[in-house]
């Protein structure tokens, strides 16, 4: 007799803005949903933060013992009976009430790591642009002291009370599996304390049977993403005033906070093109003149969804040398890698692709390729396969 499917309840705090990791929160849900039960329980920030003064007043307590949510897993659970809790993110209105109650009623649970929360309260391992890892070992005093979070001492203060008071329970030892989207985030998450042997390495997966895009005879790069300090916009940019002129373009399509700070800086440089925010569907024809794309991140990137995208077009990628980013791009076959404190070597990279635009096609198809064999989604299907097998 088969194995009988599993019912899984995937859990998610949604921020007050979207972003990646919401993407892939619900990427994997449906794709997991052909292997097993899939069902939803969600929070939102942004709902919590719009309902009223009082609504705000309660936030900081909401953070840390959330009574809804509490009633609303005994609900789900009681009702659906689930045999394990895929969890992505409870910060920072969900509570560690859901960490003390699949503690308390025994419910396995399988945890995705998308950032680098449990070390940091902003999760980027950023202070102000900066890098900065002074809270990785789980005293969160230096988060108070320089406002990382949201510029505010109160918040950042908070939350790092929260976020230790998570570090204190007997979580990192007794989460049935974590799952780190890169060998790199993996590393961290040792030294912050979870045991080795607790985390297996599932890389995220892009589903694509479109073929690559046709040859590109335009002389343009491209970045994709939310403009958000640790994405590194402003270091593309520098580095664009060391080799714009021509007929060359930087296309940089997304939107975000940093939006304003960078179009000044941009101001009087010639071929930097702002879109905005652009729909995936839309994006083809911005893609379609791309020759190459360029993913400037400043924090360690726990994967980089944006390489698998790039790479199903059938574009090369050129990244920094830091966090998973070396962990895909294979440094001259599938794009290149640059040193993220020279600015001067990521310019030269760019002006390398520019110059050999055969070059930058040959490593497009072989990044197609690799996608194809080892980020596919039937290749993740037979991890997850193998996780929860052993669940049972």
């Amino acid at each position: 007799m088969p194995n009988r499917r599993l019912r899984i309840m995937q859990i998610f705090n949604r921020y007050q803005e979207y972003g990646g990791e919401e993407g892939s929160v619900f990427r994997i849900g449906d794709a997991l949903q052909r292997i097993h039960d899939v069902e939803y329980f969600l929070s939102s920030t942004a709902e919590m933060t719009s309902g009223g003064l009082f609504r705000n007043l309660m936030m900081p307590w909401m953070a840390l013992h959330n009574p809804e949510v509490l009633r609303k897993l005994k609900r789900y659970q009681n009702l659906g009976r689930f045999d394990a809790w895929q969890i992505h993110n409870i910060f920072p209105v969900m509570s560690p009430v859901v960490y003390e109650r699949a503690l308390d009623w025994k419910i396995p649970i399988v945890h995705f790591l998308h950032n680098y929360r449990f070390g940091c309260v902003n999760g980027f391992f950023l202070n102000h642009g900066k890098p900065c890892q002074r809270c990785i070992s789980g005293n969160f005093w230096a988060a108070f002291t320089t406002a990382c979070w949201h510029d505010s001492h109160a918040k950042s203060g908070w939350m790092g009370m929260i976020t230790a008071h998570v570090r204190k329970m007997p979580l990192f030892e007794k989460v049935f599996q974590w799952i780190a989207i890169s060998e790199a985030q993996k590393q961290v998450h040792i030294q912050m304390g979870i045991p080795e042997e607790n985390i297996r390495v599932i890389h995220h997966f892009l589903e694509s049977d479109a073929p690559p895009l046709a040859r590109s005879n335009s002389s343009t790069a491209i970045f994709v993403g939310r403009l958000s300090a640790e994405k590194g916009v402003d270091k593309l940019i520098e580095a664009w005033r060391l080799i714009a002129g021509g007929e060359r373009e930087l296309l940089i399509v997304g939107d975000g906070p940093e939006r304003v700070r960078l179009e000044k800086q941009a101001l009087g440089l010639k071929g930097i093109r702002f879109t905005g925010f652009t729909q995936r569907n839309a994006q083809q024809r911005y893609w379609q003149s791309a020759l190459f794309s360029v993913v400037p991140s400043i924090w360690l990137e726990p994967f980089g969804m944006t390489v698998l995208e790039a790479w199903s077009k059938g574009r090369p990628v050129i990244g920094h040398n830091i966090g998973a980013l070396p962990e895909l791009i294979q440094d001259n076959v599938s794009g290149l890698l640059t040193d993220p404190h020279q600015v001067s070597n990521l310019a030269e990279k760019m002006d390398c692709l520019f110059s050999n635009p055969e070059k930058a096609h040959a490593m497009g198809y072989a990044g197609y390729d690799h996608l194809k064999t080892k980020f596919s989604l039937k290749v993740w299907l037979s991890q997850m396969i193998k996780l929860y097998d052993g669940l049972r």
